[in-house]
């Protein structure tokens, strides 16, 4: 970041708008800001810093103190700075919460800013603060002790401990990711050890559901919480229980047998007993069922007498119903007679019309040819109109195909200065790709320079990572071996003991051969057995294996890391920085080459339409030979259209000279009512000759009915006889009156008795043949004992299977509850086993990550920083040195200190003249001032070197000088001298004079009763 421009208005001690103009230094990039004390020196870095990040420079001054104590409520405080940044400008301005003018009164301004970055505009603080935070890639804090030192907090950034340290270069060497991997790894052995905790917590949870009762062995693993132990206890019980529940089970199943089996004794003598009972009430309802059999049979032959009777009646009513038709059809003959006569009157009538039809069509055909006559002429004065609109359209066709004829002229001279354009581009598309194929080959060249540093980073990783197991192995092997030579030692002293255990009486001992053994040695409590040593033993030879694999894997690393350097021609420790310029220039290829295709593929585009725009031209002057080709066909026939029009004209003249009536409509009216007339004749004759034909056919067809019925009657007569005859036998043969109806029964009524009679007729049946089979059954029991009897033995059986039942669900639901128990201890206990290797796995990468005892407290990411730390070391001591005159040096702190703290970032100092190093705490002001003003610039050099998103052009630097002495002064103005021959910017404020006479360019700040003033001398 280097500052353009800076204005400032009613801003501090200064009450009107003051400008600095940093590009008319003329190249001398040095300058100094002088004056007397409360001039406002430092007020000038307060409004970059508050323009940039709307704070002050440094912590003793606030936003609300900016608005100028010389200014009124009529003037606005704001500052305008105008930066430059990566080849890039910006503006910003912003201006505090103060009192000012308004449109009729003072009111109350709220803070306002305005940031233009590229086309953007941004007005909202909080997002134009990030915005340029994230552009300049350094918080406000961070800005302070790397770009702008202020009075008072000079010595911050080298008297900072670790941790201060690390928020200072985790933004600006972008290691964030490192520590939110690091916070991840934390995290995920947090949740790990909560997991298992949880199991722990679920399988205690779950033991408090087993009752253990005389299982002594069960419940002593559930006091010590043995959770292996009580799982195979458990499971013991559950086997036990599950045989006692069958046991129970058996027995109850027992029990039920017996009383379902009395129960069953019991319904056989209820159910005899109550067929006995059926029997009786089914004799007592004999006679009733008799007497509707009697009554069926009389309504059978009731029945037979009524379709008799309904016979008779059937012939009478037919034979009434024959009367009155033939004398219905004897009175329509008589109206059809009377008919026919009136019809005669009317043919004649119908006839004289139809004779003068002839001279009415000759009359029609006569006017039908006066309206053609008409109508044709009618048909040229259209024709005409047509021809007069068809000269209109054919003369706007032509203006429309000049007006044509013109742009087609533009457009082929454009597409001909295009056919130019795309013969210079074939010439600069030969040059561009003579530039790629060169790129190509710088590519090629690079990138496998980057797979080969790529590999030699992986196999350093690998090394690390194989370094870091070795020393794992080492320590295990040495802990086992010691393990097994101290357990092998106690084993040999107790092979004594091992050969007494052995011992029986009456078998000789294998040591002194005595059949009496009265003392036999005793085992050692401590001492393992052979099998248990012999396992210690395969453990060491196990890891000394992996011991031993180890190192075959360290040493054939490093061959590979060498053969790698040895090509590269790099020690491994700079391959991560080579890689990183690599990746650069790789970018800057990449760059020129996107570029380059870009630039070819416009090219390649702008020569695609060298075809189409020949093809264009060539349409363009054909279609401009057609164009002026129907201009003159327009033309022409525009005047034979005239011509005809005049023609047309003539031939109606003429033609209207021979018509009689001369009005189409009036020949039509007439026309309509002589057509009407015919129509009308034609239908008045047709319909008396259809009416005198269906008259003379009704008549003969009455006549035919009326013979039909006559015959019908003389024969229905005699049927009626005959009915009448059968009717009067019948009731002579049944014996019964004419009253013989009251026999008979209705159909729902006779449904009734044959049902009752068949549902008595069956109850007997089935009564008869349960009875008997019941009474068989009752005989064959082995036991007879009352219903009584049966019923006091189930009850007993009943209690008895109650007792055991309860025992039964007693035990099951124990038994469930320890199943459900012993399957969620088992899946817990399992699933902790995985969640503890894991968390053990996590653990231990956590604190080798975030910093622990083992790794001196040192995280993975403040190792990181840890490089980048010495570099900035390094480039710091440059200066530093030459500024002590090679008496100090700045040094990253190794020596151990107290506590679990952030280390690995401290300083240190060694003394040349003395041999021995102390803290940077020790140094005087004035040495104090070139340490930090040294690690500033070298940090603000290592910034620059690896690009890590920040550009640190500029440094200010307030106050600080005063301390020097003479030789300290020079050295100091010397290293500043050296940043502004490489275009840094650098600005001072003190009050040594020395200065003033060293430093071409001055900021002279004077103070008035009025306020500040400033002048720029070069």
């Amino acid at each position: 970041m280097r500052p353009l421009k800076l204005t400032l208005n009613a801003f501090g001690p200064y009450k009107g708008k003051v400008e600095i103009d940093f590009t008319q230094f003329n190249q001398k990039t040095l300058f100094l800001v002088s004056g007397p004390t409360g001039a406002g020196k430092t007020t000038i870095f307060d409004a970059i810093a508050y323009a940039l990040y709307d704070e002050a420079s440094g912590t003793s001054r606030g936003k609300d103190s900016f608005k100028s104590q010389f200014a009124t409520d009529d003037d606005l405080c704001y500052v305008e700075l105008e930066f430059e940044l990566a080849r890039k400008l910006y503006y910003i301005k912003r201006s505090p919460a103060q009192k000012g003018p308004g449109s009729r009164k003072i009111k109350q301004h709220d803070s306002k800013v305005e940031f233009i970055h590229g086309k953007n505009v941004t007005t909202k603080i909080p997002i134009a603060n990030q915005e340029i935070k994230d552009l300049l890639s350094l918080s406000y804090e961070q800005f302070k002790q790397i770009v702008m030192l202020p009075q008072g907090e000079f010595k911050k950034m080298l008297e900072s401990n670790s941790a201060d340290k690390e928020k200072i270069f985790r933004n600006i060497f972008q290691t964030d990711r490192m520590n939110e991997f690091q916070m991840s790894l934390k995290e995920e052995a947090r949740l790990l050890k909560s997991d298992v905790e949880q199991s722990d917590k679920v399988m205690e949870q779950f033991v408090s559901f087993i009752f253990p009762q005389d299982n002594h062995a069960l419940a002593e693993a559930i006091a010590l919480m043995d959770i292996a132990q009580l799982l195979i206890e458990l499971d013991k019980s559950i086997d036990s229980s599950k045989e006692t529940i069958q046991i129970y089970a058996n027995e109850m199943d027992r029990f039920r047998k017996k009383i379902q089996q009395n129960q069953e004794r019991i319904i056989d003598l209820t159910e005899l007993e109550q067929l006995e009972k059926i029997k009786t009430e089914l004799v007592e309802l004999e006679s009733e069922t008799e007497n509707k059999r009697v009554k069926i049979k009389q309504n059978e032959q009731a029945q037979r007498l009524v379709s008799y009777k309904e016979e008779k009646e059937k012939t009478a009513k037919e034979k009434l119903r024959l009367e009155k038709e033939l004398k219905a059809a004897e009175q329509d003959l008589t109206g059809t007679v009377l008919a026919l006569r009136e019809n005669k009157e009317e043919v004649v009538v119908a006839e004289e019309n139809y004779a003068t039809l002839s001279e009415k069509r000759e009359k029609i055909i006569e006017l039908k040819q006066e309206e053609n006559h008409i109508k044709a002429i009618e048909l040229k004065k259209m024709k005409i109109v047509a021809l007069e609109k068809e000269t209109i359209q054919v003369q706007l066709d032509s203006e429309k195909q000049t007006a044509s004829l013109v742009d087609h002229k533009e457009q082929l001279e454009k597409n001909k200065q295009l056919a130019l354009e795309i013969s210079q581009a074939r010439n600069s598309v030969a040059v561009i790709q003579n530039e790629l194929a060169e790129l190509k080959e710088e590519q090629t060249k690079s990138g496998a320079k980057q797979a080969q540093y790529n590999e030699l980073i992986q196999l350093i990783v690998q090394k690390e990572e194989k370094v870091h197991l070795f020393k794992l192995a080492d320590a295990k092997y040495i802990a086992i071996q010691q393990d097994y030579q101290q357990q092998q030692l106690l084993f040999n002293r107790n092979i004594a003991g091992l050969l007494a255990s052995e011992l029986e009486e009456g078998t000789p001992c294998l040591v002194c051969g005595s059949l009496d053994h009265p003392l036999p040695a005793a085992l050692s409590k401590d001492a393992l057995s052979k099998e248990e040593l012999e396992a210690i033993e395969i453990d060491k030879d196990n890891s000394y294996q992996e011991y031993t694999f180890l190192t075959n894997d360290l040493v054939h690393l490093n061959e590979q890391i060498k053969k790698y350097e040895a090509t590269l021609q790099v020690v491994s420790e700079k391959a991560p920085e080579k890689q990183a310029q690599l990746a650069l220039e790789q970018q800057a290829l990449d760059k020129n080459k996107v570029k380059c295709m870009k630039d070819k593929k416009l090219l390649e585009q702008l020569i695609e339409q060298e075809e189409n725009t020949k093809q264009q031209i060539e349409d363009e002057q054909e279609q401009e030979k057609q164009l002026v080709s129907t201009i003159q066909e327009l033309h022409s026939a525009q005047q034979h259209i005239n011509k005809h029009i005049q023609e047309i004209k003539k031939e109606v003249e003429e033609a209207q000279t021979h018509l009689i009536y001369g009005d189409i409509n009036q020949v039509q009216t007439t026309l309509e009512q002589l057509i009407t007339e015919i129509g009308q004749i034609e239908f008045n004759y047709k319909k008396s000759y259809e009416e005198k034909n269906k008259l003379e056919k009704f008549e003969a067809q009455y006549k035919t009915t009326i013979d039909s019925f006559k015959t019908q009657l003389s024969a229905s007569m005699k049927n009626a006889e005959l009915a009448l005859a059968a009717f009067e036998q019948q009731l002579k043969i049944t014996g019964y009156a004419e009253q013989f109806e009251d026999y008979l029964v209705g159909n729902e009524q006779l449904k009734e008795l044959v049902t009752e009679i068949a549902d008595y007729d069956k109850k007997v049946w089935v009564n008869q043949d349960n009875h008997k089979k019941q009474t068989q059954k009752v005989a064959a029991m082995k036991e007879h004992y009352s219903v009584e009897d049966y019923q006091e033995k189930i009850k007993t059986k009943e209690t008895k299977l109650k007792e055991i039942d309860e025992k039964y669900q007693a035990l099951i639901g124990i038994t469930n509850k320890h199943e459900s128990a012993n399957l969620e201890i088992k899946k817990h206990y399992k699933s902790k086993e995985t969640q503890l290797e894991k968390y053990r796995l996590y653990s231990e990468l956590s604190e080798l990550a975030n910093g622990s005892k083992e790794t001196d407290y040192i995280s993975f990411e403040r190792y990181v920083l840890a490089i980048y730390f010495e570099e900035i070391i390094q480039a710091a001591n440059l200066r530093f040195t030459q500024m002590t005159n090679n008496r100090y040096s700045l040094l990253k702190r190794e020596e151990k200190v107290k506590g679990a703290g952030a280390k690995g970032l401290d300083l240190d100092i060694f003394d040349n003249y003395t041999g021995k190093t102390r803290s940077v705490r020790t140094l005087s002001g004035g040495e104090s001032f070139k340490a930090s003003l040294a690690l500033a610039l070298g940090l603000s050099d290592v910034i620059q070197n690896h690009s890590g998103g920040v550009s640190v052009d500029t440094l200010f630097i307030d106050e600080g000088f005063g301390t020097l002495d003479s030789d300290s002064l020079d050295s100091a103005i010397e290293t500043l001298f050296d940043l502004n021959k490489k275009g840094r910017l650098v600005g001072i404020i003190s009050h040594v004079e020395e200065l003033k006479m060293r430093i071409p360019v001055h900021i002279d700040v004077t103070k008035t009763s009025e306020g500040s003033q400033i002048e720029v001398k070069m």
